[in-house]
């Protein structure tokens, strides 16, 4: 008896492309407000950054340890009414992570759609998974460089007293080391497809 479980995962990533769609529009009607607005507070927005903290500003002691310091803090700087383009580029990680939701979710449900009917391994699917490795890998990179762009863009326009702003790096390792995985499955399917074509050539 065939399992049930990829028609279930095949229904949820339906509703979860259906969902998406529906957040997609709301952001684009949001942030087309947000644009023809005249600014004046119409928007928030935060850039994650790193920090030192002027030494002669805090204390940090321990009966067990001595004095201490902190060398280097991190958390997001922000802005009630930023510049037009630093909003809209801002949104645009938002856009473009959604996008890649959305390609991703219509993959799996591709992935999905070929288990329903029993033939998993073809080589459509080791592409697609791969496609989906690749995806979360370069999501994870892309999202840290627009990061980094847009703290730059904030050291070179805020000044601030008692701390020394400079842009975080904190690239998703868990979403790259998940995406090389996912490359590792992409080879294990291309081997299976072959194995799966040897023993249909074979009977």
């Amino acid at each position: 008896m065939q399992s049930r479980l990829p028609r279930l995962l095949r229904g949820f990533t339906t509703f979860a492309i259906a969902l998406l769609a529906v957040v997609a529009i709301a952001v684009v009607v949001l942030a087309i407000f947000l644009i023809r607005g005249d600014g004046e507070g119409s928007t928030a927005l935060a850039v994650p950054i790193q920090f030192t903290i002027d030494a002669d500003a805090y204390s940090l002691s321990s009966d067990s340890w001595g004095s201490g310091e902190i060398t280097r803090a991190s958390g997001q700087a922000a802005f009630d009414d930023p510049a037009l383009g630093l909003a809209i580029a801002a949104s645009a990680t938002i856009v473009a992570g959604i996008a890649a939701a959305f390609v991703a979710l219509i993959l799996l449900r591709r992935i999905f759609s070929t288990m329903t009917v029993g033939t998993p391994f073809l080589p459509e699917n080791a592409r697609r998974i791969r496609w989906l490795g690749i995806m979360v890998i370069g999501v994870a990179v892309v999202e840290q460089v627009i990061d980094i762009g847009l703290g730059l863009l904030v050291l070179g326009n805020v000044s601030s007293a008692g701390i020394d702003i400079d842009y975080r790096f904190d690239l998703n390792l868990a979403a790259v080391f998940v995406g090389l995985i996912i490359l590792a499955l992409a080879e294990v399917f291309r081997h299976g497809t072959a194995l799966q074509a040897d023993s249909d050539f074979t009977v």
